[in-house]
């Protein structure tokens, strides 16, 4: 501080030298500027040093009691330490002792838990759970509790288990009926009377329902199976009592159900001949109509031919008896005459005989090709499929192929009953013929007889 006040004067002095004359300071002016100075600047220096020792014992303080407390932190951790080593120990002898004294129900807590996770699996997936929901819940405790290490199963759990292990095995040994939500094909929740067949189908309404895993409800199936196999079921649902009566049981569990439902019925199959297919069938169904009609007309004939055979006069309304007259008209002709006469009349029954059979046979034949026709036009199509949509979908190319098909089946549908009716009447028509070419031979033979007899 003495060093400042010199050198202050020191500039002071060297300012008011080279100052106006007029601004001059007389050096006592000076003297008693430097004392001001000096006391102001010692004063300030007392201050500050009365501060900072008040500081230094304020902080002498805080670092004693920050010494203080890490010594009680540390001896607290100390004491946590030995305390964790200490129940180290006791878990250790513990666990030691539980695994001693359990000896082989673990192993049995391990069973317990498997056959609990099978069992879950098991009622999820039987149709019983519709009339009995909430029963997985139970088993997903009691998975959870047998492989816990800290919490052993009840008595009241394990007979829990038997209990409804023997509950599943009795119902599904029964014929139920109860009421419970059903989901309809519009996707609505209903709750319906419900006829549940042991553990394989549920029906209602007469149809059949599915059990679905993933909503845990029955599903009604959006297609259902012919009427032989609903017809039963509605049987089922009115049956009383010990009354016996049929039933057609789906040992999948409904997914024989499933594919009945997707595969096509008499009518889609007939649909998917398409245009050629009605052709066909309408053509099978002209062949054998037309059969059924020649084998009636030729089936009276021959009762009228037999009829006449036992009489020797001629009636008209067959043609045996036409036959018959024409050998009557020219019963004095020759021999020659007389047997040109009696084929001329045959022949003249002959188409009579034989109408229409002929279109049959036609019908026996056209029938395979228009089905083959169907068949190609169809592949042709499949082809132009796989080649816009590759062949990765077998199922796209085998409904194509099925399709294709399926007028190929008309077509011998048609034609076979066709050819089997062609035969029959063909055959008919033939044993008519033959009567009348043996009567007709008879007759000539007796004529010839009874000539020779006269000429002799």
């Amino acid at each position: 501080m003495k060093l400042k006040a010199i050198v202050l004067s020191a500039a002071l002095a060297f300012g008011f030298n080279t100052a106006n004359a007029a601004d001059t300071v007389s050096v006592d002016d000076l003297l008693g500027l430097v004392k001001q100075g000096q006391a102001r600047d010692n004063k300030e220096f007392q201050q500050r040093l009365k501060r900072f020792n008040s500081d230094k014992a304020q902080q002498e303080k805080m670092l004693a009691d920050t010494r203080q407390e890490r010594d009680n932190l540390v001896a607290e951790s100390e004491r946590k330490e030995a305390l964790f080593a200490e129940n180290e120990t006791k878990i250790a002898e513990e666990q030691q002792r539980l695994t001693e004294r359990m000896g082989s129900l673990k192993e049995l807590f391990g069973v317990l838990q498997q056959v609990a996770g099978d069992t879950k699996s098991v009622f999820e997936g039987s149709v019983v759970s519709s009339e009995l929901p909430g029963r997985e819940q139970f088993l997903t405790d009691l998975i959870i509790t047998a492989g816990s290490s800290s919490k052993l199963p009840s008595i009241d759990q394990l007979e829990q288990l038997w209990f409804e292990m023997q509950r599943e095995a009795t119902y599904t040994g029964r014929v139920s009926s109860y009421q419970t939500d059903v989901v309809v094909p519009s996707g609505e929740t209903v709750q319906k009377d419900v006829v549940r067949v042991g553990g394989f189908n549920a029906i209602s309404d007469g149809k059949y329902l599915n059990w679905d895993l993933e909503s845990g409800r029955l599903v009604e199936l959006d297609k259902q199976p012919g009427s032989r196999y609903t017809d039963p079921a509605k049987a089922l649902e009115v049956a009383s009592g010990d009354q016996l009566t049929e039933f057609w049981i789906d040992p999948s569990r409904g997914q024989l159900l499933k594919i009945m439902g997707q595969s096509p019925e008499l009518q889609e199959r007939v649909d998917q001949g398409g245009i050629v297919g009605y052709i066909i069938m309408a053509l099978g169904l002209v062949g054998i109509l037309t059969a059924l009609w020649r084998m009636l007309v030729l089936w009276l004939e021959g009762m009228k031919i037999r009829k006449q055979m036992k009489s020797d006069t001629p009636n008209e309304n067959n043609a045996l008896g036409r036959v018959m007259a024409v050998f009557q008209a020219n019963k004095d002709a020759d021999i020659e005459t007389l047997e040109l006469h009696l084929g001329e009349a045959i022949s003249a029954e002959i188409p009579r005989l034989t109408r229409a059979i002929g279109w049959i046979k036609i019908i026996s034949v056209v029938a395979p090709l228009l089905g083959l026709l169907g068949t190609v036009t169809g592949m042709i199509d499949v082809f132009e499929t796989m080649s816009l949509f590759g062949t990765g979908d077998p199922k796209l190319m085998a409904g194509g192929i099925s399709q294709a098909l399926m007028t190929t089946v008309q077509g011998l549908v048609a034609a076979i009953p066709c050819v089997f009716l062609h035969t029959l009447t063909n055959n008919r028509s033939r044993e008519l013929m033959m009567i009348l070419e043996e009567r007709a031979t008879g007759i000539l033979a007796r004529q010839s007889e009874q000539s020779h007899g006269k000429a002799a």
